[in-house]
């Protein structure tokens, strides 16, 4: 059982986006071929198989935002299983959320930490499911910057998919 992971790109980059499965579940994949295509706010790379056999399953849908060291997909032999890889992968999306929320809630004071901390973990969704808030890497970097929330942006401009011009417009709406 091999796992397909997100490298590390650079000190600065913390998330990428997937953009593309080159294979779907169930395909034949060869070490070296390109499997999964993922981006970040400046370029784009192709991720190649690490291992030659079956594509197993895929923990980041087309679209997703995951953090560095997310486990993608996994290639072994149809009837092997790693139990461990959607553990990780909460484990790891956890710390990534927490990340993003830090500064906000830090700026905020610790009343609304202790309000702040239950309604996030009741929120979040579960094991392997996608997140609701979708924004690009550039964005959730802006908007922790400046200390914005992005849930608050995605309902004030109801946009599905959050970039750093939507989070620009929203501030300006506020100055008005």
């Amino acid at each position: 059982m091999t796992r397909i992971t997100v490298p590390f790109l650079d000190a600065n980059i913390v998330d990428v986006t997937v953009v593309k499965w080159r294979k779907a579940v169930g395909e034949t994949v060869a070490a070296g071929e390109v499997a999964v295509e993922i981006s970040t706010d400046k370029a784009a790379y192709e991720i190649e198989a690490p291992a030659s056999g079956t594509l197993l399953a895929v923990f980041a849908p087309e679209k997703s935002i995951v953090p560095i060291k997310f486990v993608l997909g996994l290639i072994g032999n149809a009837g092997e299983e790693d139990l461990s890889a959607t553990a990780d992968n909460a484990a790891l999306m956890a710390a990534y959320r927490a990340s993003l929320a830090a500064p906000a809630v830090s700026a905020a004071g610790p009343k609304l930490a202790a309000a702040v901390a239950p309604a996030a973990s009741a929120a979040a969704p579960a094991a392997g499911a996608s997140p609701a808030l979708r924004a690009t890497p550039k964005a959730r970097r802006y908007a922790q910057s400046k200390s914005i929330d992005l849930a608050e942006v995605a309902r004030a401009t109801g946009a599905s998919m959050i970039t750093e011009a939507i989070i620009m417009q929203y501030e300006e709406g506020l100055k008005k």
